[in-house]
C-alpha cells in the first residue's frame, strides 16, 4: 500500500469515526458544561440580530451556565457585550457571592460574553444580555425561566 493510499484510509477512518461517535450533552462549549436547554435571541430596536443568550443546565452539579455569543457578522469586531444572570434566591445584600446566586461578566469581547454560572437546582434564574455595536444596542430579559 503506497503512502497515499495509507493516509487516505487513516483520514477515512476518523471521519468516520467522528461522524458516528454519539454527542457528549456534558461537552463543554463556551466554557458551559451541561446540556443546552434554551437560545435566546438579542434583538436591537432595527431590529438587528446581534447575539444570542445560549443557556446550559448541568443536572450533575445543578447549576446553570450562560453566554452571550455574538452572530457571525457582529463577531468581526470587538464591542461592548455583557451577561448577567441571577438565581431567585438572589438579594442585594447576600453578601453578592457570584458563582452561587449571581454571576456577571462585562467587556470589550470579539466573540462572547461569559460564562456566567448560578446555582439553579429546583430555582428560577432570570439573564439579561446586552450587546453593543458601535451606537445600536441590543439588550434581552429572560426573567424567571427554567424553574426546576
Amino acid at each position: 500500500m503506497t503512502r497515499l493510499r495509507k493516509a487516505v484510509a487513516v483520514v477515512t477512518a476518523v471521519a468516520a469515526a467522528l461522524l458516528l461517535a454519539p454527542m457528549n450533552a456534558h461537552a463543554a462549549e463556551y466554557g458551559c458544561t451541561g446540556t443546552l436547554i434554551d437560545t435566546y435571541k438579542v434583538m436591537s430596536r432595527v431590529p438587528n440580530h446581534l447575539s444570542t443568550i445560549r443557556l446550559y443546565y448541568n443536572s450533575s452539579t445543578g447549576y446553570n451556565c450562560a453566554a452571550n455569543v455574538k452572530t457571525a457578522y457582529y463577531s468581526q469586531f470587538k464591542h461592548q457585550a455583557s451577561i448577567s444572570m441571577y438565581n431567585q434566591d438572589f438579594r442585594e445584600d447576600d453578601n453578592n457571592r457570584p458563582g452561587y446566586n449571581n454571576d456577571f461578566d462585562s467587556g470589550k469581547f470579539q466573540y462572547y460574553a461569559g460564562p456566567v454560572k448560578v446555582y439553579a437546582k429546583g430555582k428560577c434564574v432570570t439573564i439579561r444580555a446586552i450587546t453593543y455595536y458601535y451606537d445600536e444596542v441590543a439588550i434581552k430579559d429572560a426573567v424567571g425561566v427554567h424553574c426546576g
